[in-house]
């Protein structure tokens, strides 16, 4: 999922509070294209969603009336008198004013702050008699935010009920709006009008002030005009020291009118000032990287990538940076297919299922994408509809590349393609190893002699029976061997298999038996000593694979025979004496 980085000003900046309650932020960055593959570049772009602007000039707008801030608590003037200023309430923050920062504020009880203290005494007399319009030299309270300015009486009588009929103040420090996004509010709650007392209803405003930006906004919840004092005016407006420049909403720069639950903010528009940047990666500076654009290639969603805007305003230095796990490459981890091999066959012909998208999506939600698979990379990359229809029993005679095509269809839009093979694994040739081989009574076929890989026996040379490998020898019996390599059994492509045919030793009519043989030490390190009543013609020595290694002509009835040039392993002795043969076991250690 894609996420939008808010930059927050963290040094003398706040962020303004619209309308929907939510910050307007000095800066963001926009939406990055989403990268698909790790490595891949993208731009992050620094937007400008709200330009700081010298205080010299403003903008007012309509904006709804949705005053997040509550109308009570903080500080409250007494209601012991009528049209004074409060003590002087001094700002946590520096408050840019038609070019100039301030540090202290005066609320007046006649809806209006002024940050002249030249001119006006705390606890002194706050003037409420006007019919000027704003700019005016002459205008009795300058430097001033009015919202709205008017003779509100906040003496006990006419209000009844001073824990909330009252003017109060108070700055916000908590939250989203913690320095250095603060905000400082007055409010003039259900005042009564001098003169007219209650007649006209009460009158209920908010001033609100905030830190960084230097944006003013005014909510009114009820003004009504007192016609028969003061000709009825009322302002809501801001002008300069001097009375030189000031800026009023359209009928409401002094008058006779009426509001019910309508908003006005004040912006600075000044000349804009200019905003210097720089980019971080996990919170190292990035050298050069100071532009509005930054190229970044991630090679994972963990990467941190922070900025940092600077920019002056009134001779105070603001400071905004955020940092922000920042999204860039598509959402979740898919598997890349596997390399699918099949056995040979005799037909040369095959059919089977290439779908992956099980193993692929490795746990996504499977209607999150899409998937269409390819014989060709052309077709893939163009995303053709020359693709595979019949997945689930695609048909081949040769090796070759299928291409995935996997399409992201909720978040990034990305498009993989994913290449796999098909193998058709060559035959296997079956085992080898003596096709004749004498046992004692007792032993199975794990103890035949035969050379190959994972090896299984049948009963048959074709089909039979699987024989596990403690099956005992049957004499006079025929055992065939298969092998398998990489997955696949020998028997599997022209049924081929290794015969052994196998006899008893101590069954056997011939000399060998009727007489005294023996051979030792078995096993044997170098000598092996062979005896028989019977003089001994031949003796032929083979090894695993059946290859005659060793051959010897003793014509005696005793031999010694030196193994010593042999390899370790097992060996078939093969003795031969008037016609007759024996074949035995051998182990060289």
């Amino acid at each position: 999922m894609k996420k939008k980085f808010l930059l927050t000003i963290t040094t003398f900046c706040v962020a303004l509070i619209q309308a929907q309650n939510a910050p307007l932020v000095l800066v963001n960055i926009q939406d990055a294209q989403m990268v698909c593959n790790p490595g891949d570049c993208t731009v992050l772009n620094v937007e400008n969603q709200f330009i700081p602007r010298n205080t010299d000039t403003y903008t007012v707008e309509s904006i709804d009336y949705n005053p997040i801030f509550p109308f009570s608590g903080g500080v409250t003037i007494p209601p012991n008198g009528d049209d004074y200023w409060s003590p002087v309430f001094d700002l946590p923050f520096g408050f840019c004013f038609y070019g100039n920062t301030y540090n202290s504020v005066l609320v007046g009880t006649n809806g209006v702050i002024t940050f002249d203290l030249a001119h006006n005494n705390p606890m002194d007399f706050c003037e409420y008699s006007f019919n000027q319009t704003i700019p005016n030299v002459d205008f009795p309270i300058k430097n001033a935010i009015y919202g709205v300015y008017q003779d509100t009486d906040i003496r006990t009588p006419p209000i009844t009920n001073p824990s909330f009929q009252n003017i109060n103040y108070y700055v916000v420090d908590t939250g989203v709006y913690a320095a250095p996004n603060r905000a400082f509010i007055v409010n003039f709650n259900q005042l009564p009008q001098y003169d007219c007392g209650v007649n006209v209803g009460f009158q209920t405003s908010q001033i609100v002030i905030h830190e960084g930006t230097n944006i003013v906004e005014v909510f009114v919840k009820n003004r009504t005009s007192c016609t028969s004092w003061n000709n009825g005016s009322g302002l809501i407006g801001l002008q300069n020291q001097s009375g030189t420049s000031a800026i009023a909403p359209t009928d409401r720069n002094t008058g006779t009118w009426s509001a019910i639950d309508e908003a006005w903010r004040f912006t600075p528009n000044g000349a804009s000032l200019p905003i210097t940047y720089q980019w971080y990666v996990d919170g190292f500076v990035v050298p050069g990287a100071t532009s509005e654009s930054f190229v970044v290639c991630p090679t994972s969603n963990q990467t941190m990538y922070s900025i940092q805007a600077t920019f002056e305003n009134c001779g105070n230095s603001f400071v905004l940076n955020d940092q922000n796990d920042y999204d860039l490459l598509s959402v979740y981890p898919l598997a890349n297919p596997v390399d699918i091999s099949i056995c040979s066959n005799d037909t040369g012909f095959y059919t089977i299922d290439i779908d992956q998208a099980a193993y692929v999506l490795n746990g996504a939600n499977p209607a999150d994408y899409d998937f269409k698979y390819y014989e060709n990379l052309i077709d893939a990359e163009l995303g053709t509809n020359n693709f595979i229809t019949s997945v689930n029993n695609f048909s081949f005679t040769q090796n070759q590349t299928i291409y995935l095509v996997v399409e992201d269809l909720m978040s990034s839009g990305c498009r993989w393609i994913k290449p796999f093979a098909l193998n058709i694994n060559p035959a296997v040739a079956p085992p080898t190893g003596a096709a004749n081989q004498g046992f004692n009574p007792g032993q199975t076929l794990n103890d035949l002699v035969v050379e190959g890989e994972n090896i299984q026996w049948y009963d048959a040379a074709i089909g039979g029976n699987l024989l596990p490998g403690n099956t005992l020898l049957q004499n006079n019996f025929t055992y065939y061997a298969s092998q398998t390599v990489n997955n696949c059994e020998s028997r599997m492509s022209n049924p081929v298999r290794l015969a052994v045919h196998v006899y008893d030793v101590t069954m056997s009519n011939n000399n060998f038996f009727k007489g005294n043989f023996k051979v030792y030490p078995n096993p044997t390190h170098q000598f092996l000593t062979i005896t028989n009543s019977c003089q001994m013609d031949q003796v032929i020595v083979r090894n695993s694979l059946g290859q005659k290694v060793l051959e010897v002509y003793p014509n005696q009835k005793e031999y010694t025979l030196n193994m010593t040039q042999l390899l370790s392993g097992i060996y078939m002795l093969d003795v031969k004496s008037e016609k007759q043969s024996q074949t035995l076991k051998v182990v060289k250690n």
